[in-house]
């Protein structure tokens, strides 16, 4: 039997899992991503994989694919990780040096966002529809898929963190990530210790301080999907990311707000083709093993 491993490397974590070949997951691994040097981070993934195959007693040679997810810019051909905010590797040759190892092996690199996006577009059975999926955490940032390929443009295609918000300069990401919405949370509070998740639990409560941020927040994100709407017009746009994936409540919040941008009758009811993610935080992974196995 062959055997697919496959990593979702972010600045926090490093999840790894080991599926079979007709893709079912037969073990998963997550540890704390290493942020300071680029060899400990290379030797902690492949020590992760090997714990993998060494538990399952499946020989190196077994592995018949190697599909990870990372973030910032990658050289999809080549296999190499360009540039890495949050992670210490430059012009790292990850698809090089895991071929010495999976001999056997198929090596695919590819962003962490793509990556997730193609988990969610398998997961509905798509094809060649257009689609769209747009992640929330830390950062801020979409993917777009159209006839079965993705939209890579340049290499900038989908940072929508970039996107101007205001006349004064701000950005999406300044505005809605999760950092961001922290920050202006522990400044509306007056509390330097204040965390995204009790200033969240505030807005449940419907405390105003906490849902004016989130209402500027979803407003924005709302004003971003229609400019998507008006150049795209997928037929399914996916929320996902961590705070999607925790709060399914700005799914909707997204949606009703999205709603009332739709003025022309020509969009009604379009708000219905955004959705929340059916993988939520494993997303990555199972985008890597349908790559693989596409």
């Amino acid at each position: 039997m062959n055997y697919i491993l496959t990593a979702d490397i972010g600045g926090t974590k490093l999840a790894t899992a080991l599926f079979d070949e007709a893709g079912a997951l037969v073990e998963r691994h997550e540890i704390r991503s290493e942020n300071e040097d680029g060899e400990k981070l290379y030797f902690s993934l492949v020590e992760s994989f090997e714990k993998l195959c060494k538990h399952q007693e499946i020989s190196l040679s077994e592995i018949a694919g190697v599909s990870l997810g990372i973030p910032g810019i990658v050289d999809v051909d080549a296999g190499i990780a360009i540039f890495q905010n949050n992670l210490p590797w430059r012009d790292f040759p990850l698809k090089e040096r895991l071929s010495e190892l999976f001999t056997n092996a198929e090596i695919i690199v590819d962003n962490d966002v793509y990556m997730a996006a193609w988990g969610e577009f398998a997961a509905r059975g798509s094809t060649h529809e257009s689609f769209v999926y747009l992640t929330l955490s830390t950062g801020i940032s979409c993917c777009t898929i159209s006839e079965g390929r993705f939209l890579r443009g340049a290499g900038m295609a989908g940072e929508v963190g970039f996107a101007l918000v205001d006349e004064d300069g701000a950005t999406l990401e300044n505005t809605v990530s999760g950092n961001s919405m922290e920050r202006f949370g522990r400044i509306v509070f007056g509390d330097p210790q204040l965390t995204l998740k009790e200033m969240m639990d505030y807005y449940y409560k419907e405390d105003q301080r906490a849902v004016s941020i989130v209402d500027k927040a979803v407003h924005a994100i709302a004003n971003e999907l229609h400019q998507i709407l008006l150049f795209v017009d997928p037929s399914c746009i996916v929320l996902g990311g961590g705070i999607f994936n925790k709060h399914p409540a700005l799914v909707e919040a997204v949606r009703k707000k999205f709603s009332k941008l739709l003025v022309h009758e020509l969009f009604k009811g379009k708000e219905n083709r955004i959705e929340g993610s059916i993988h939520k935080g494993e997303a990555g992974l199972q985008g890597a093993l349908a790559r693989c196995v596409k």
